[in-house]
């Protein structure tokens, strides 16, 4: 193996053995129906990396689904935990219609007290927007005003997790709108605040570097890609979590065929 394939290889055996070792589950046992135990030996010595198809069947016998939601955990709202809990609910099921519908109830917006309150407010809203309608300049308009509610949207200086997420999410409307300058600077700001914020350790943060990382994937810029997975996935093994680690692991071997 060259270099390249050798960093590759680590991340990827490392994810597979120390997810079947969660799972308690024997080489042998993970084999079963996919490949032999001795190529899941060689892959958890990283001496091979599996094609497309045996890691997929890999995954799924690890439970390593690829995850669709956009938070792993709760968004709180002050002093309302109901608003909270059926937020968060409904984000997880993916009913992202029925989340639109219920934060346009007057009484839901009357309720909110502070900027966090609204900035959370709007980071579900426009989110939910995305996926159901993917209007762009809807999204672009939600993000600005969530953001402006503590920070200079021209030059930000993102304190907590939600105003990263606001952040990160309106560089890839902007980027889909063609706005790649504006939405560049923007990802610049995120990695440069993205260990300094309070909360810097919330799993809800999986989701930037992939945010990111698709897009050069999308760009064809596959060495750039490759380079923001492998810093997410590591971000994520730092912090002992899974959110997003499925994600990870996919794009990086999609990369490496790419690159290959």
């Amino acid at each position: 193996m060259n270099n390249f394939e050798e960093v590759i290889s680590k991340k990827i055996s490392k994810t597979i053995k120390q997810e079947r070792i969660n799972k308690k589950l024997s080489q042998k046992e993970l084999a079963e129906g996919i490949c032999s135990q001795g190529m899941i030996s060689s892959i958890e010595h990283g001496d091979y990396i599996p094609n497309t198809a045996i890691f997929i069947a890999i995954c799924s016998k690890l439970n390593l689904s690829i995850d669709k939601a956009f938070l792993k955990e709760k968004l709180n709202f002050s002093n309302n935990t109901y608003l909270a809990n059926t937020t968060f609910k409904l984000c997880r099921e993916h009913k992202y219609t029925k989340l639109i519908k219920y934060l346009d109830d007057q009484n839901i917006i009357a309720s909110l007290n502070t900027n966090l309150d609204f900035q959370t407010y709007y980071y579900y809203y426009s989110c939910s927007i995305y996926q159901v309608k993917h209007d762009l300049l809807a999204c672009q308009h939600y993000f600005e005003v969530a953001i402006s509610y503590s920070m200079n949207v021209s030059k930000p200086i993102p304190k907590n997790s939600i105003e990263l997420l606001l952040l990160n999410s309106l560089g890839v409307i902007y980027f889909q709108l063609g706005r790649n300058k504006e939405a560049f600077k923007i990802f610049k700001i995120v990695n440069k605040y993205s260990s300094t914020i309070s909360d810097a350790q919330s799993e809800n943060l999986n989701v930037i570097q992939y945010q990111q990382g698709k897009i050069y994937f999308d760009l064809a810029k596959y060495a750039t890609a490759l380079k923001l997975f492998l810093s997410g996935l590591d971000r994520i093994n730092k912090i002992h979590g899974n959110f997003m680690l499925g994600n990870y692991s996919s794009m990086i071997l999609k990369c490496y065929q790419n690159i290959k």
